[in-house]
């Protein structure tokens, strides 16, 4: 069972589905931000506590209260049991007046003639010309708080109070200007598109029937509404009410906003602000922070958008962020993963602005009546979590009063008692997890079961480590786990993971690493040849990490460790990596890089005994590119390098039948290198030709070489290049086979000559700076026995090539040893025919066949060309024949005895979604003993809606002989696809077959391969 999915970010989803229903009665509303109390200047206040500690800071008192706190001013009385006070006095017309700024927190209550209010926390602002008293029992003065975490709270909300006055309302206001506000009016008004519109129709033909009452046995009386005979409620204007916590966990989910809600239900009691007994109106306006209560009951839905919502019961209390559901059924699409999310709860309960609690709660996208598999929790918690700019992967973000880095609020989801169901089979058990809602929350990541020849019998697993320990996730991390038993191989554990985040003074960092063992009890089977080497030690494994860090003014520090047990073990049991992949060093990389010049300083040791490598203990580098002289007439390039190396040539393996020949150029050597490359280039402006002759120098130093002596080397080259393109516009051209809409040709040419003279013939040097991966020089150390009977031909040499094609000849080619006395003249003639495809409106230029030819012709053949004239001639051609056929081919020659004659052509095509069909042939020949035609057929095909099928295979026409073969089936289901699968590998004469199972979460989701993925219409087959 493969495919990793998230289920945090489903759980997240189903608590924000409850936040929705939510919003349908607008009980989310933007926090309080500041009150301002004035029932007039003439008032008193009265400040009283049991205990206070007092300071003075600058012009102003402050005071941090505890134990029954009460701040009263006329007929208003702020209740909390801590506070604290800022007291300032000002010069105004009227006199010297006090102004406070009070911060209630812990079971505030406000009692005024307007009736009573209760607040988890209150900031207001109080103003009197009359003075202030206090009444404290315990009194501590001029010692100061401003550590106190009540004191900080304080602040922080002062300080976003402040924000949000100046974001709604972008006015300069004059801070000596009394507030005088009418006396009805406690507090100040908010904003006028502060307010919810309610809509109330019927449900059905028949009308609604509406029973409304006053209760004045409350405080404040308040108005009960009783709707029965079914009814439909619309609510507008919530866009702007959910809090910011939950917007982050519902973004990337198509529901950032909350628009209209349609919610209906057979019953519905509202509780609300008293009113008139007949001020009920199916189409009314009120403002946010009104009390609005709601009890609804029988065949409650709720839709909004492409999410609904069926419930038996709930109750919401939007002034208090509170709400509890019974038997809720949400249904949410997941546009990600173009799927539809199942959630289930007995209990769903929101316990304040963004926490939430489900309670017996399961999660499926399977659409089947019982489901065909579902993640199961007796209980379900989301809450929203600061996430400092400490290991966050963007640029903090700062308040522009302090200058702080802001803390994000990012939903955060625990679970208890989960279980991973198959219809009724409880597949694993997690006890406790917690990560962020985005990550996934399922400890089992993949299941694969398979069989063949070379590791026998294989059981693999894929585990998330944080939940499978129980730990709570750090932001940006991923840890995961493989616990794999392979019958013929023994055991393996491994581990891996990756990261993300910024450090403590904002600079980006990001790495990842792997770690592997086995205890292998078999042999390796490499290839023909070497179906049985045995490796140097049964314990074997790997150790890779890489990081990566950028500083500011263009820093970057590049990191690695790269560890392998033998010579074997990657290709074995990582043969992909090794044949692509990065080769495996140990290195410190530092570099700086501005507009024109950069500098790099490397530390790398030797690690890996087995390979080629060169050990820099340390080297340095300095670059210059395109400095303009003389006014711009010139400009001049320049690399310089400086290092102490040590370059080793690989140890031979220790199993006899392991194919190995030294490459000669590779030596143990040791010592200082330097290199000092400069070229001088003018360009040339004529018109629509491009002309720029240069001219180049080296100086160069190795300390060591093939007889222990130290090499210098000088080095000069000096040519011409030329560059003319010409383009032509066909518009009436118009083809609907070949889907052409017009046509425009473009060609170029190219030439560049050049004459190099060296002072030392490069066979007299050692490659120190290596120009091949490790997977091609170990297949050079094979080829030159099993091939070529122990002598490569000169014809052949990589080093040779690698002058012939000009590969050292640039000034910051990477290996400056790759350069000798030469004179060469390169052609280049590159075609472009290009059309316009898409709809008339929306046109876009598409390259309907691209040819490219090169070739280059050597004067001194002789020396230069193993005495042809001409070599290197090579053909790239790409053409879309219409929007489902695509033909390929490319060709690679060398004129003289025994030289490469490269070629490929390859035909693929496209028939809708049902399949696609692949056709090629390709040459590799060189010399006598190397000639190879290989034929490559595959194919994709969706044989009906259930049953989808792959196969490949290649036959090599040259050598005849079979090279493998591999067919899949997958069965596909509503809730899984059933892989079986059955492959051939002639050069291992392994045979394997194998069984896997993939939880299908939708139409986007990843599959594990791109072919099917583009059958069953993911978008993954690109």
């Amino acid at each position: 069972m493969t495919g990793r999915r998230s289920y945090l970010r489903t759980i997240g989803l189903m608590l924000a589905g409850a936040m929705l229903m939510a919003a349908v009665v607008a009980f989310v509303r933007t926090p309080l931000q500041g009150d301002t109390a004035d029932p007039g200047l003439m008032s008193p206040i009265t400040v009283e506590a049991e205990w206070s500690q007092e300071w003075q800071e600058g012009d102003a008192y402050i005071g941090i209260f505890r134990g029954r706190c009460r701040v009263i001013q006329g007929s208003t009385v702020f209740a909390a049991r801590q506070m604290v006070i800022w007291s300032r006095q000002a010069e105004t017309p009227a006199g010297v007046e006090d102004r406070l700024s009070v911060y209630l927190e812990d079971d505030v209550q406000v009692t005024s003639d307007l009736g009573n209010r209760t607040e988890s926390s209150l900031l207001v602002e109080l103003t009197t010309n009359r003075g202030v008293s206090l009444t404290s029992t315990g009194r501590i003065t001029d010692h100061t708080g401003d550590q106190e975490p009540l004191y900080q709270r304080a602040v922080a909300r002062q300080e976003r109070g402040t924000r949000a006055r100046l974001i709604q309302t972008q006015l300069t206001v004059d801070p000596l200007a009394p507030i005088n506000p009418a006396p009805e009016n406690l507090f100040l008004p908010q904003p006028q598109d502060n307010l919810r519109r309610i809509r109330v129709f019927s449900r059905s033909a028949v009308p609604y029937n509406i029973e409304s009452r006053q209760l004045t046995s409350t405080t404040p009386p308040e108005q009960v509404v009783v709707i029965t005979g079914g009814v439909n409620f619309l609510i507008d204007g919530l866009d702007a009410e959910l809090p910011s916590g939950a917007l982050s966990g519902l973004q990337g989910m198509g529901m950032e906003k909350i628009g209209t809600v349609d919610l209906s239900a057979d019953r519905v009691v509202v509780f609300t602000d008293a009113f008139g007994p007949s001020d009920f109106s199916p189409d009314m306006v009120q403002p946010r922070d009104a009390k609005y209560q709601i009890y609804l009951e029988g065949n409650i839905v709720v839709r909004q958008g492409n999410n609904v919502i069926r419930a038996d019961r709930a109750f919401f209390d939007a002034r208090e962020y509170r709400a509890l559901i019974l038997n809720a059924d949400l249904r949410s699409e997941l546009p990600e993963f173009g799927a539809m999310l199942r959630i289930r709860a007995e209990r769903l309960q929101q316990l304040s602005q963004d926490n939430f609690h489900a309670q017996n709660a399961w999660v499926s996208t399977s659409q089947y009546g019982k489901p065909g598999y579902r993640l199961q929790s007796t209980d379900v918690f989301l809450e929203q979590r600061d996430w400092s700019p400490w290991g966050n992967q963007r640029p903090p973000e700062y308040d522009p009063i302090t200058g702080e880095p802001i803390a994000e609020r990012h939903p955060w989801v625990t679970t208890l008692n989960s279980t991973f169901l198959v219809d009724e089979v409880p597949l694993f058990y997690s006890p406790y997890a917690s990560a962020p809602a985005e990550d996934p929350n399922i400890p089992l990541q993949g299941f694969n079961f398979s069989e063949d020849r070379i590791f026998g019998t294989q059981v693999r697993t894929s585990w998330d480590a944080f939940q499978l320990f129980g730990m709570q996730r750090p932001q940006n991390v991923k840890w995961g786990l493989q616990l794999d038993y392979l019958s013929r191989r023994g055991p393996v554990v491994g581990t891996n993971g990756n990261y993300r985040g910024l450090d403590p003074f904002g600079n980006e960092f990001l790495g990842n690493g792997l770690a592997t063992y086995v205890n292998d009890g078999g042999t390796d089977n490499l290839g023909l040849g070497r179906r049985d080497l045995r490796p140097p030690d049964p314990n074997r494994g790997r150790l890779h990490w890489q990081h990566q860090h950028y500083f500011s003014n263009n820093l970057l520090f590049q990191g690695e460790a790269g560890y392998v047990s033998d010579r074997n073990y990657l290709e074995q049991y990582f043969e992909n990596e090794f044949d692509r992949g990065k080769d495996q060093e140990t290195l410190g990389y530092l570099k700086q890089q501005g507009d024109a010049w950069a500098w790099s300083l490397l530390a790398r040791p030797q690690v890996n005994q087995f390979e080629n490598n060169t050990q820099w203990m340390p080297r340095g580098d300095i670059y210059g590119l395109g400095e303009p002289l003389l006014g711009g007439l010139l400009n001049w390039s320049s690399h310089s390098m400086l290092g102490y190396a040590q370059l080793n040539q690989a140890k031979p393996p220790t199993d006899p039948q392991d194919i190995f020949t030294p490459l000669p150029y590779y030596v143990d050597a040791e010592g200082m290198v330097a290199t000092s490359r400069h070229e001088l280039e003018m360009p040339l402006d004529l018109g629509a030709l491009n002309l720029t002759p240069y001219a180049m120098g080296e100086a160069a130093y190795w300390s060591d070489g093939f007889t222990s002596q130290s090499i210098d080397r000088l080095y000069g080259r000096a040519g011409v290049r030329a560059n003319i393109m010409f383009t032509r516009i066909y518009p009436l051209v118009q083809n609907s086979l070949f889907n052409l809409n017009g046509l425009a040709h473009k060609v170029s040419f190219d030439a560049d000559y050049s004459f190099a003279d060296s002072s030392r013939d490069l066979s007299t040097i050692p490659q120190w700076n290596e120009f091949d991966d490790d997977a091609q020089e170990r297949f050079r150390q094979r080829l030159v026995d099993n091939t070529f009977g122990g002598v490569l031909p000169g014809q052949l040499d990589p080093r040779f090539y690698a002058v012939r094609s000009g590969a050292g000849t640039s000034v910051t080619a990477p290996y400056s040893e790759l350069v000798d006395s030469q004179q060469v003249l390169r052609f280049g003639w590159s075609h472009r025919l290009q059309t316009k495809v898409g709809p008339p409106d929306r046109q876009r230029i598409k390259d309907w066949l691209t040819f490219d030819q090169y070739v280059s012709y050597f004067p001194n053949a002789g020396r230069d060309n193993f005495d042809e004239d001409f070599g290197l001639f090579s053909t790239r051609l790409r053409w879309a024949v219409g929007d489902r056929t695509t033909v390929v081919a490319n060709s690679l020659f060398d004129f003289f005895d025994t030289g490469q004659q490269l070629w490929n052509l390859g035909v693929q095509s496209q028939r809708s979604l049902r399949g696609s069909v692949y056709l090629g042939l390709r040459q590799i020949k060189a010399g006598p003993s190397l000639d190879s035609q290989i034929l490559t057929a595959s194919y994709s095909y969706a044989m009906s809606p259930k049953w989808v099928s792959t196969a490949t295979t290649a036959y090599d026409l040259g050598e005849g002989r079979n090279r493998g073969q591999a067919l899949s089936i997958t069965r596909v289901g509503a809730d899984f696809l059933i892989h079986c699968g059955l492959n051939y590998d002639a050069s291992k004469n392994n045979v394997g077959v194998m069984l896997s199972l993939e939880p299908r979460l939708g139409s986007k989701n990843q599959l594990s391969s791109p072919q099917l993925g583009s059958l069953l219409g993911t978008g993954m087959g690109n």
